[in-house]
């Protein structure tokens, strides 16, 4: 990004909304015309929406160590949940801090494992030591701990807060503990103050909204935009564990929406005849497994409207604390030098094609998700960028903007044995930069987006590529596989992989997958001499 005439010397600091599970499609902005989300519209309109953003692994931990690294996660090693970010890769915080800015985060973080109890099935543990489970629900439940490490992944300053809803953990939770027990019992239980459909993990909580941790997190980052100096650039990592299940919302969000006014999930009726064995609960059924963390659904149609009114719910609630905290930073005269950017880590099935949740099932719902990036005065406004992005767009297009380059190791990169010949076509990072893009630089930054998916529990690995028409998946050991026409077919109905008439376009399609993985193989560490 080059430097403006005018442009102050400050590097710009960076405000980032984070949000878990949320479909692009849950935002008014992105063409809701019952969910309304006007603080985040806000965003979007003083600055630029990206219409087509993928995830590249549609689960929490690969793809936040995605946005942290900026690389997949065949490469970053936090290939699936439950598998740690390997810490010899750089990540953003401690790139930004070694670069003079103040590091911040408040609300989740997930790089490492949490679901790590013997009550979440894993028997070999036997003792929590803080120092390698910083993140798991059993050291801090056990009050084995009450902050993070020091510097955890580059952080100087951390208000901690794991998991999700009712089994949340962490700081909020150790607070809520010390001042109010009782509404700690009712979160803990799932109380709920109205009857509900039966589906389990939807209830309408009885936590008053200003114990909320939603709150709670707007409450910190405020009190940290308050902190910081004027003279030092900040990177402050807002991150909210919803619409990520379960489901419950505290009043009066509950009741924001009712499950008569939910529109019929995509393709709800959709026939298995034409999906694969993993789309079939008698796999599972077969193999003596539950599907875990999704699958076919077994809640009706009104239940998954009741989910989906709940959940709509939650983003309202996010919505209204962005909007205070938008409101505090321009109140604290820090709006003007900041950016601010709305993401999240994947997107939620929520009964689409009759699926439920999330898993190895790489419809768009589950792979578009929201991203917004706003600096006004710096960067256009009410605009919207329709070509295809990534999560792996992210830490690229943060690095352009503050002016810092990724790091090389500690002896820099051999040049190459011929002067003036590069010896490397490619940047460290497979991600772009999207400054170029908004700046109606580049038409495009990339023609396809790779998606992966190891699901070490259904012991399938998939591959899914994704061009401006056209999706292909592939499976491990498998001959079948997915591919979808989504400028004629954007429902994803007709699987057209036998399609005689697509034959050309499925080998053609086939082609640039393996192409794109392998662009994405590692390429962070250079040479550092000719042997």
């Amino acid at each position: 990004m080059q430097k403006r005439k005018g442009e102050t010397a400050l590097k710009p600091n960076f405000l980032i909304f984070v949000t878990d599970q949320h479909r692009a499609d849950w935002l008014s902005c992105m063409g809701n015309d019952i969910l309304q989300t006007p603080h985040i519209d806000k965003i979007a309109h003083r600055g630029v929406l990206f219409e087509n953003t993928y995830c590249n692994t549609p689960l929490c931990m690969p793809s936040r160590a995605t946005m942290w690294t900026g690389l997949p996660s065949s490469v970053h090693s936090a290939r699936t949940n439950g598998v740690d970010l390997d810490n010899k890769y750089p990540v953003l915080p401690q790139i930004l801090q070694d670069n003079g800015y103040k590091t911040i985060s408040v609300g989740k973080i997930h790089l490492k494992a949490w679901h790590m109890s013997k009550e979440r099935g894993n028997k070999n543990i036997t003792e929590y030591d803080p120092a390698l489970l910083p993140e798991c629900e059993t050291v801090w439940n056990e009050n084995k701990c009450n902050k993070l490490p020091d510097n955890y992944f580059g952080l100087e300053v951390t208000h901690f807060l794991g998991g999700h809803g009712s089994y949340c953990f962490g700081e909020y939770v150790q607070w809520l503990q010390s001042v109010r027990p009782d509404i700690y019992e009712a979160l803990k239980n799932q109380n709920s103050a109205k009857e509900t459909t039966g589906k389990k993990d939807n209830y309408y909580s009885e936590v008053p909204k200003e114990y909320h941790y939603n709150e709670w997190i707007k409450r910190h980052t405020m009190e940290e935009l308050d902190k910081c100096e004027s003279d030092k650039p900040f990177f402050l990592w807002c991150s909210f564990p919803d619409p990520h299940f379960p489901f419950g919302p505290p009043a009066p969000y509950y009741d924001a929406y009712k499950k008569e006014q939910m529109p019929d999930p995509i393709a709800w009726d959709d026939s298995r005849d034409n999906m694969n064995e993993w789309y079939h609960a008698s796999c599972y059924k077969a193999r003596g497994e539950e599907s875990i963390d999704g699958g076919p659904s077994p809640y009706t149609l009104e239940q998954i409207k009741e989910t989906k009114a709940l959940a709509w719910g939650m983003v309202k609630h996010i919505d209204d604390c962005i909007g205070e905290i938008m409101k505090h930073l321009e109140e604290t005269g820090k709006k003007e030098n900041t950016v601010v950017i709305f993401l999240a880590d994947h997107g939620e099935l929520m009964g689409d094609h009759g699926m439920y949740c999330k898993g190895p099932f790489h419809y768009e719902g589950l792979l578009r998700v929201p991203f917004l990036i706003s600096w006004p005065g710096h960067l256009p406004e009410n605009t919207r960028e329709s070509s295809l992005v990534s999560l792996l767009d992210f830490m690229p297009t943060i690095l352009d903007l503050a002016h810092i380059d990724y790091p090389e190791g500690p002896i820099k990169a051999w040049e190459g044995p011929f002067e003036g010949k590069p010896l490397y076509t490619s940047d460290p990072l497979p991600g772009h930069s999207l400054v170029p893009l908004m700046e109606k630089k580049a038409e495009k930054v990339q023609e396809d987006i790779l998606v992966e998916d190891d699901d070490d529990i259904r012991h399938v690995n998939l591959r899914t590529l994704i061009t401006e028409r056209y999706k292909i998946t592939v499976y491990s050991h498998q001959s079948y596989g997915e591919l979808f026409d989504l400028q004629k077919d954007p429902q994803e109905r007709e699987n057209l992989w036998e399609c005689y008439e697509y034959k050309e376009i499925k080998y053609h399609m086939l082609e640039r997958l393996m192409q794109k993985m392998l662009e994405q193989q590692d390429r962070t560490t250079r040479r550092i001499g000719i042997a």
